[in-house]
């Protein structure tokens, strides 16, 4: 089965089959009275009559046997489409992005003075002082988040591409990242246990899993109102990997038009 977090009125029945052995009817019934006012009232209140482990061993395990649907999005040539399409999505290695970062910038009037400091840039914005995302791959779970929220990320490409310009050249720089390429994004489906492993990562002693907690916080709010919808909540969670997706579990690229997301694009 596949899990889409956007898509909470397949998945969330399933879910409430799988913990039903933990929640009894009047805690249902508490729920959906609510008041719920801010969105981790409606967990909290399950959370002060079932045990917080057994809550979390029971997601864990229901997620794991989910196929993760997760998504990508950025602005890309056709031949860049079709190489993602091919070999997959590629960590960051911003060695590899020199190149194409000069031969896109080349065309900005300034560019033979602001080259002088690419090096310095690639290396701050990859793993030096202002970047952190050498070596990684990003996914997020929010198909409507992507394409509202953070649509920025399709709207002018790589997070790492924009900053290098902007940090050269200014914001104007980013129009030269748009040009011959076009919003596209990508669907991913993530095997249960990677994205668990991928989510679990970094985790202080005692924390909730945030996989687990976002599925159980929205579970619970959609257990007080069935009408809603993940997709416009602007959520912010996403899976970072530390290696390439493979192009086996890129199962859709999608071109957005662009007029839509400017509609609620802002930097």
């Amino acid at each position: 089965m596949k899990f889409d977090f956007d898509t909470i009125g397949e998945w969330a029945p399933r879910l409430s089959a799988a913990l039903d052995t933990l929640m009894s009817d009047r805690l249902r019934k508490r729920v959906a009275a609510g008041p719920i006012e801010w969105l981790e009232d409606a967990l909290d209140i399950i959370l002060e009559e079932v045990e917080r482990n057994a809550l979390i061993d029971a997601t864990r395990e229901w997620l794991r046997g989910q196929m993760i649907v997760a998504y990508h999005g950025s602005r890309l040539s056709p031949e860049e489409i079709a190489s993602v399409r091919t070999a997959g999505l590629r960590a960051l290695d911003p060695g590899t992005r020199k190149g194409q970062l000069a031969q896109i910038l080349s065309r900005h009037p300034g560019w033979a003075q602001a080259s002088i400091g690419l090096d310095a840039a690639i290396r701050d914005f990859g793993d030096g002082q202002f970047g952190r995302r050498q070596g990684q791959a990003h996914l997020t779970i929010s198909r409507g988040a992507l394409l509202t929220a953070f649509n920025h990320y399709l709207v002018e490409g790589s997070e790492f591409d924009q900053a290098v310009a902007v940090e050269l050249l200014g914001k104007g720089a980013r129009a030269l990242l748009q040009e011959g390429r076009s919003p596209v994004l990508f669907t991913v489906e993530v095997p249960g246990d990677r994205a668990l492993d991928l989510a679990e990562r970094w985790l202080r002693n005692g924390e909730m899993p945030g996989l687990i907690r976002h599925v159980l916080q929205f579970w619970a709010n959609w257990l007080h109102d069935p009408a809603l919808d993940p997709g416009t909540q602007h959520v912010d969670f996403g899976l970072i990997f530390y290696e390439g997706i493979p192009s086996d579990w890129i199962t859709d690229a999608a071109l957005i038009d662009e007029a839509r997301l400017l509609e609620s694009y802002h930097r």
